[in-house]
C-alpha cells in the first residue's frame, strides 16, 4: 500500500524540506490516476507540477518498503466559502450591500485542487526522469509540495536526461519561468510534429526557435515558406553560412499536361473543349521539340521557328511562351497543308498542272516533335486552336510576375536547383520561398520538391536525413482536394507521414486552421505544440484527433497568452504548459504597430522629398 512518511503524517509537510514548499494536503477519495488536494492559500496555480513523498509496500510475505515520489499536475482549482451561501449573495446584490459591512464570515474559504497523477519514481533511483505508472492510490492526509526546479526539469524531459544530444531547449514552464523545458528532437525529426495556433499566437516564432535549435545540431532542414516568415533566419549570427534562400520556379515541362492545364486556367482563362482535347499532343510535341540533342541542333530549330512564325524575338526557353510559339507554328502549318491539299484536289479536277511540291512545315514539326498526332489537325481544328496561344501567353506573363515577387520576398536571385537533393545539406537550412504564387502553384512546387527528395531517400540516392517544415499546412494538405495540385500535395505528404520514419524524412506541419487539415495526416504526427485557439471548429478538431491532449488542457486553449503553448506527445514526458523562448530571427512580415508604421513611412517620404 502507499502511505505517507511518518514525519509527513505528523507535520503535514514533506520530510526532506521546509514548510516554505508545502502546498497542501490530500483529502477525500484518491485513485492511482487522480487525487484532491486541500490547498494552502494561493500556493498553487493550474498546470503547476507538484510532488508527494510516500512509502510503497510491495505485496508478498517478504514485503519491502520503497521510498517513492509521486508526481502530479494541478488540473483544476476550486474555491468555496461554506459560510457564504448563494442566497446571501443574491440578497446582498439586491440591496447593493457591501459584504464587508455585514456579519457574514468571508475568511472561511476552502480551496481545493484536482490533481492528475503523472507517475512515480523511487527517491533513491538513478533512472533519470523516467516515471513508472502508479498502481496504488496515495494516502489521504499526505502532504504535497512544490519540487525544486532541477527536479521538475529532470522529470519533464524524461529519458532526455540521459540523451542530452537530442534535447532542444525551446521553452520554460509557464508557471515556473526558472525551469527550462527541453524537448526530444529525435521525436520531432523522425515521428513528425504539428504546431497549431490561431493567427498571432506565436506559431511561426515557435517554429523558428525549433529550427534554430535543430540547425545547431547540424540537422538538414528544408522550409516551404509561403509568406517570408523564415527569411530572417539568414540574419542570425550563429546560423551564418547555414541558410540558403531560393525563389521558386515552376518548370512547366516537368509537369503532367493536366497540371499545366490547371495552371493555365488559373492564370489565364478556361480552355475550350478543342484546346483540352489536343493539349496533350501539343504539350508533349513541344517538349520533344525543345529537347534537341545538341546546342547546334537547338539553334537550327530556333532559327527555323523564328522565321516561320515571324517572331524575331523568339526564345526557346522551356516555358509557356515556347509552348505558345510551337502551337502558333502547328496552327499555321496545318492551315498551309489544308490549303495545299485543296489546291491539289482542284488541279486533279481540271487540266491544270499540279503546283511544285514545297517542303511541308507540318512534316518538319512532326519530325522534330516526334508527334504523329499532329497530322490529325485539319483546317477546322486549327481554327478552333487559334485562341490557345494568347491564353498561354497571358498565363506566362502572370507566372513571370509571380516569380519576380518570389525573388523579392526571398531576397535572393538563386532559383530552385533542378537537382532537388542539393537542398539537403549537413547543418544547412534551405528556404524555398513560395510568396507571390497562387495556392495551386505553391502546392505544386512543394509536391515536386518533396517528392523528389523523398524518392531520393527511398532509393538511397540521398545519404543525409532531412526535415521538411510546411508553413500554412492547411493549404497544402487540406481535408478535401479541390484540384489536381492539392491531390498531389496531399498524396506525397501522407506518404511522408506514413513512411518517413523508415527513410529518415521528418515533417513539421504549421497551421492556423487545423480543422481544415487532412485528419489522417495530422493524426500521424506524434508530437504537438498547441497554442492559443479560439475557433470552436478548430478546438473540436484538435480534441478529436490528438489523443495525447487531455480535456483540461483542451479547455485552456482559448485563454492562453501569446507565446504560451501546451506541449503534448512524444517530444515531452507528459503534457505541460510552457512559454516558448524568443527566437533569434524574425519574419519578413512580422506584425508591427500600424500607427508607428504610418509615422515611419511619413518621415521617410519627407526625407526623400516626396511631399506629404
Amino acid at each position: 500500500m502507499v502511505t505517507t512518511s511518518k514525519k509527513s503524517q505528523t507535520n503535514q509537510q514533506p520530510e526532506d524540506d521546509s514548510i516554505d514548499r508545502y502546498v497542501g494536503t490530500l483529502v477525500g477519495e484518491s485513485t492511482s490516476r487522480e487525487f484532491r488536494l486541500a490547498v494552502a492559500h494561493e500556493e498553487v496555480r493550474e498546470q503547476d507540477i507538484i510532488a508527494v513523498d510516500a512509502e510503497l509496500r510491495k505485496p508478498g510475505k517478504d514485503a519491502q518498503i520503497e521510498q517513492i515520489r509521486i508526481w502530479a499536475k494541478v488540473q483544476r482549482i476550486e474555491r468555496l466559502n461554506p459560510l457564504f451561501p448563494a442566497e446571501a449573495g443574491h440578497e446582498l446584490a439586491a440591496t447593493r450591500t457591501d459584504p464587508f459591512e455585514t456579519v457574514l464570515s468571508l475568511s472561511r474559504e476552502m480551496v481545493s485542487a484536482v490533481c492528475q497523477v503523472l507517475g512515480v519514481e523511487q527517491r533513491s533511483s538513478n533512472k533519470g526522469g523516467r516515471l513508472d505508472q502508479l498502481r496504488y492510490p496515495p494516502q489521504p492526509a499526505s502532504s504535497a509540495y512544490r519540487p525544486e526546479s532541477k527536479d521538475i526539469a529532470r522529470v519533464v524531459i524524461g529519458e532526455l536526461e540521459d540523451k542530452q544530444n537530442r534535447a532542444l531547449d525551446i521553452a520554460t514552464l509557464s508557471n515556473r519561468p526558472e525551469v527550462d523545458v527541453k524537448v526530444d528532437g529525435h521525436a520531432i525529426v523522425s515521428r513528425h510534429l504539428a504546431i497549431l495556433a490561431m493567427t498571432g499566437a506565436g506559431k511561426s516564432v515557435t517554429a523558428r526557435k525549433i529550427i534554430e535549435e535543430l540547425s545547431r545540431k547540424n540537422y538538414p532542414i528544408v522550409i516551404f515558406d509561403p509568406h517570408g516568415d523564415y527569411t530572417g533566419l539568414a540574419d542570425v549570427p550563429s546560423l551564418q553560412g547555414r541558410v540558403q534562400r531560393y525563389y521558386a520556379q515552376l518548370p512547366i515541362f516537368e509537369q503532367a499536361p493536366e497540371t499545366v492545364i490547371t495552371i493555365v486556367e488559373a492564370l489565364g482563362w478556361a480552355l475550350a473543349n478543342t484546346h483540352r482535347s489536343k493539349f496533350d499532343d501539343l504539350f508533349k510535341g513541344a517538349h520533344k521539340f525543345l529537347s534537341a540533342k545538341t546546342p547546334q541542333e537547338m539553334k537550327t530549330r530556333q532559327l527555323w521557328l523564328s522565321q516561320y512564325i515571324g517572331n524575331p524575338n523568339l526564345s526557346l526557353k522551356p516555358d509557356l511562351h515556347a509552348l505558345a510559339d510551337f502551337v502558333v507554328a502547328v496552327i499555321k502549318a496545318a492551315k498551309e497543308r489544308a490549303a495545299k491539299e485543296a489546291t491539289k484536289s482542284k488541279s486533279k479536277n481540271s487540266d491544270q498542272q499540279e503546283p511544285f511540291e514545297e517542303e511541308d512545315a507540318l512534316d518538319q514539326l512532326i519530325e522534330w516533335s516526334g508527334c504523329e498526332q499532329l497530322k490529325e489537325i485539319d483546317k477546322r481544328t486549327a481554327g478552333y486552336l487559334e485562341g490557345l496561344p494568347n491564353n498561354l501567353r497571358a498565363a506566362a506573363k502572370q507566372l513571370s510576375q509571380m516569380e519576380e515577387i518570389s525573388k523579392k520576398v526571398s531576397k535572393t536571385t538563386e532559383p530552385l536547383p533542378n537537382d532537388r537533393t542539393q537542398l539537403v545539406r549537413y547543418g544547412g537550412i534551405s528556404i524555398v520561398s513560395l510568396a507571390g504564387y497562387t495556392s495551386n502553384f505553391q502546392a505544386t512546387i512543394y509536391s515536386l520538391v518533396a517528392n523528389d527528395i523523398f524518392s531520393a531517400r527511398v532509393q538511397n540516392e540521398l545519404k543525409l536525413p532531412v526535415l521538411f517544415l510546411l508553413e500554412e499546412a492547411h493549404n497544402f494538405v487540406p481535408g478535401y482536394a479541390n484540384n489536381q495540385a492539392e491531390e498531389f500535395s496531399i498524396s506525397i505528404t501522407k506518404r511522408i507521414a506514413q513512411e518517413g520514419r523508415k527513410f529518415g524524412v521528418g515533417l513539421i506541419l504549421v497551421s492556423q486552421r487545423p480543422s481544415r487539415l487532412d485528419e489522417t495526416t495530422l493524426a500521424m504526427c506524434n508530437s504537438f505544440i498547441i497554442m492559443r485557439m479560439v475557433n470552436p471548429a478548430d478546438q473540436n478538431f484538435v480534441r478529436k484527433v490528438i489523443e495525447s491532449l487531455g480535456e483540461d488542457e483542451a479547455r485552456m486553449l482559448p485563454d492562453l497568452d501569446v507565446g504560451e503553448a501546451v506541449l503534448s506527445g512524444q517530444l515531452i514526458n507528459f503534457p505541460v504548459l510552457v512559454r516558448i523562448k524568443q527566437s533569434e530571427s524574425s519574419g519578413e512580415r512580422e506584425e508591427k504597430d500600424a500607427f508607428q508604421a504610418l509615422e515611419d513611412a511619413q518621415r521617410g517620404n519627407i526625407s526623400s522629398g516626396k511631399g506629404r
